[in-house]
């Protein structure tokens, strides 16, 4: 077999992608049916004696049967913490990061206070003021257990897994908490220190914005980067930069290599020290698996160098990518390395045929120099990194963009740029009586995150700029470009018909995109997004959207933001806050500041506001105050009345003269008038009194899943038909003419 470990290893990874999209019970049945597989291949005697399938079988069954196996013997019994109250005790093993108003920090305990408990696990532990420790050091306190969202596919449980976290929990701060040093400290923290120490020169030799954007891209800490440049990147399909991987990888060493060349140190020696260079950077990252996947590699080549062996790429690929799988089998569930794998993948299989097309292109044009080149190697590096990633970016990111390979044309030679002055400067900062050096660098570095982020909000107002792959039409697209590219191999061995299949493969995306487009034409669209113990709403039509409610727990923060995004919408025209509590205003602030609306519809009450979210309502210049009850009609076919009774905010809407009653945050329906107790569809969050005096035919529970299950039986008693988020996914409604309803589920 000539290229064993590539086999094995991509085998294996496949496997273990599967299983973490689907799930534990899956993987144990997948890994009996391959077995059986194997077994039937080792009987066929031309099958046995080319040895591949039946490794790769065999390979596939160990995958399975690993995942299945490491889920039932230490994840399962972790799960039962879900939803318990629990005395923990462990060390801080990571650097701490605030967000949303929170601190979270990563323990890794040795005492759970909870009978049949595995006593050593790893779990992330919020908070809502800064604890006074150092890493490692140990904390002590009473917390409350919950599992990581779980809705279905890639998610942040199976982010969380992969970094070997199985749960969450918060911290019972008013019951006190024992924090204790401890002066044992692994070899893991010196180099945690030295990361904290290069995120702090960068914040002290750089400007606030700017030092935000050079953390992200250089360090790959993103908590304090601004929404906006972050939804931009995503937008235009550079938002790799931000996740240290390959690139970052490959920038280091190639930096730290033409440093350690130029001393006089002999070739082999400058092999050795590049490769521990690497593993350094690594532990600085935190054995990140697409940091590892790509130190790796590099350390092979480096090793072969030093040996005088020549390495092969795909097999030190597929040996890289074995090396993580096998050692956390939940390795899959981060993106980042998916997006890494496949991104080296297509380069390794494809970049040689596209650079030789793209430079036969420009010589037919009499352009061809060292600068076209240049130009034409970047742009089928860029090409096949896309092409291999698509379809890890459109089960985990819900969205691909159209202008990507562009886009990255733009932006990844000065992000590398930038990254190189950035790691000097913040490097000569702690060597004395050099600040002379670090203040032009400083300044370089700068000058490119400013062109950076100007060409990614630039690049993020074109029109269709990424598409939602939400929608079924661009999962048929998909699938098609993959039959017809398919059938372009199977036809034609000299690659001829790949031209024909990707000109076919843009036209039927343009014309389902402007078909989709006609057909959604007037349809009003109302979601209930998946955001926890609270209620967020979405109405949305032709391209224009109000927010009607915006609650839930902080982990679903972005949640709103990104289906917004999705819809392509770069503006609201309403936010409506009946009430200001969690379970309804929670994400208020950063929608006002990021969509801008037209008009804040809020309670006239200024004593409710918080400071943050009074200074960021007052900076909108049209906020639009209400007493009791406010009436608004949206677009031709949307009436809304907004009521505010003992604190609690009622929506009563009618879209195409179907009535919908909504609660964000519970109440009593003895209070309403008699009019607004007659709808079609009823839908709240928390706890709702009196729910029998309201006639409608369908019940909309907006709660987790423990909550949504104690609702839903209510709403059967009064013979309402209940949904309900509770995790599984957002509910969206269909308004088309006349009273037509269509009802499906967004995961």
């Amino acid at each position: 077999m000539k290229r064993p470990m590539a086999t094995v290893g991509f085998a294996y990874l496949a496997a273990l992608v599967a299983a973490t999209y689907f799930d534990a019970e899956f993987a144990k049945i997948m890994a009996i049916v391959f077995f059986v597989l194997f077994l039937v291949s080792l009987a066929i005697a031309p099958i046995r004696r080319a040895k591949v399938l039946p490794i790769a079988l065999f390979t596939v069954t160990l995958a399975f049967g690993m995942y299945s196996a490491f889920t039932y013997a230490k994840v399962v019994p972790i799960e039962q913490l879900d939803g318990q109250d629990v005395y923990v005790s462990g060390r801080i093993c990571e650097i701490p990061y605030s967000a949303y108003n929170r601190y979270y920090y990563v323990l890794e305990a040795d005492k759970v206070d909870y009978d049949g408990a595995p006593q050593k696990i790893k779990l992330r532990m919020s908070v809502s003021t800064p604890l006074d420790v150092d890493l490692y050091d140990r904390v002590s306190g009473k917390v409350h257990m919950f599992l990581p969202t779980d809705s279905g596919g890639f998610s942040s449980k199976s982010y969380y897994a992969a970094k070997g976290i199985h749960i969450s929990s918060y911290l019972y701060e008013y019951e006190g908490c024992q924090l204790e040093e401890d002066p044992n400290k692994p070899l893991y923290y010196y180099f945690l220190k030295v990361k904290q120490a290069l995120i702090e020169a960068v914040r002290t030799i750089l400007p606030k914005e700017h030092a935000s954007v050079a953390v992200g891209v250089l360090l790959g800490d993103k908590y304090f980067m601004e929404d906006d440049i972050k939804s931009d990147f995503k937008e235009i399909g550079v938002s790799h930069i931000l996740a240290v991987s390959g690139l970052h990888t490959s920038v280091i060493s190639a930096v730290v290599f033409m440093l350690l060349s130029a001393t006089r140190l002999s070739k082999r020696f400058v092999y050795l020290l590049t490769c521990l260079a690497l593993l350094a950077f690594m532990a600085i990252t935190g054995f990140s698996a697409s940091v590892s996947r790509a130190g790796i590699m590099l350390i092979m080549f480096y090793l072969g160098k030093f040996f005088y062996a020549k390495s092969d790429s795909l097999n030190s690929l597929g040996f890289a990518t074995l090396l993580l799988s096998v050692v956390n089998p939940f390795a899959a569930g981060d993106t980042g390395l998916l997006l890494s794998v496949f991104a080296t993948l297509g380069i390794i299989l494809f970049e040689g045929f596209f650079e030789e097309k793209i430079k036969a292109l420009f010589a037919r044009v009499n352009c061809s120099s060292k600068v076209t080149d240049s130009v034409a190697g970047m742009i089928s590096v860029t090409l096949c990194a896309t092409i291999a990633t698509l379809p890890i970016t459109m089960l985990s990111f819900g969205k691909i963009s159209l202008i990507s390979v562009f886009s990255n044309i733009l932006i990844v030679m000065p992000t590398m740029l930038m990254m190189i002055f950035t790691l000097f400067a913040a490097i000569l900062y702690f060597v004395p009586f050099l600040e002379f050096v670090v203040k032009p660098l400083a300044l370089f570095s700068g000058v490119l995150i400013n062109y950076i982020t100007f060409c990614a909000d630039l690049l993020a107002k074109i029109p269709f700029a990424s598409v939602a792959t939400r929608q079924p039409m661009i999962l048929f697209w998909f699938a098609s470009c993959c039959v017809l590219f398919a059938l372009a191999l199977l036809l034609h061995k000299e690659y001829r018909l790949l031209k024909l299949s990707a000109i076919l493969s843009v036209i039927i995306l343009f014309v389902g995109i402007f078909s989709y487009q006609i057909f959604d034409r007037n349809v009003t669209h109302l979601a209930f997004l998946d955001t926890g113990a609270g209620c967020s709403a979405v109405i949305s039509k032709n391209g224009r959207a109000a927010v009607l409610a915006c609650g839930g727990d902080s982990v679903h923060s972005s949640r709103v933001q990104n289906y917004l995004t999705n819809l392509n919408v770069k503006s609201l025209d309403y936010i409506l806050l009946s009430d200001l509590q969690d379970a309804t205003a929670s994400y208020a602030n950063d929608l006002i500041k990021k969509f801008r609306p037209y008009y804040v519809l809020m309670q006239n009450d200024g004593d409710v506001l918080n400071d943050k979210l009074e200074h960021t309502v007052f900076e909108s210049m049209n906020t639009v105050p209400f007493n009791d009850t406010a009436k608004i009609d949206l677009w031709d076919n949307v009436k809304i009345t907004v009521m505010n009774i003992d604190d609690h905010g009622y929506i009563y809407l009618s879209v195409n003269d179907v009535n919908l009653l909504i609660l964000p945050s519970g109440g009593d329906a003895k209070l309403l008038g008699d009019k607004y107790k007659f709808c079609d569809i009823l839908a709240y969050s928390g706890n709702l009194e009196n729910s029998s005096l309201v006639a409608s035919s369908y019940g909309v529970i907006c709660a987790n899943a423990n909550a949504a299950s104690v609702f839903a039986n209510n709403l059967a008693k009064d013979r309402r038909l209940p949904l309900a988020t509770a995790g599984d996914g957002d509910i969206v409604f269909d308004f088309t003419h006349s009273k037509n309803i269509s009802i499906k589920r967004m995961v």
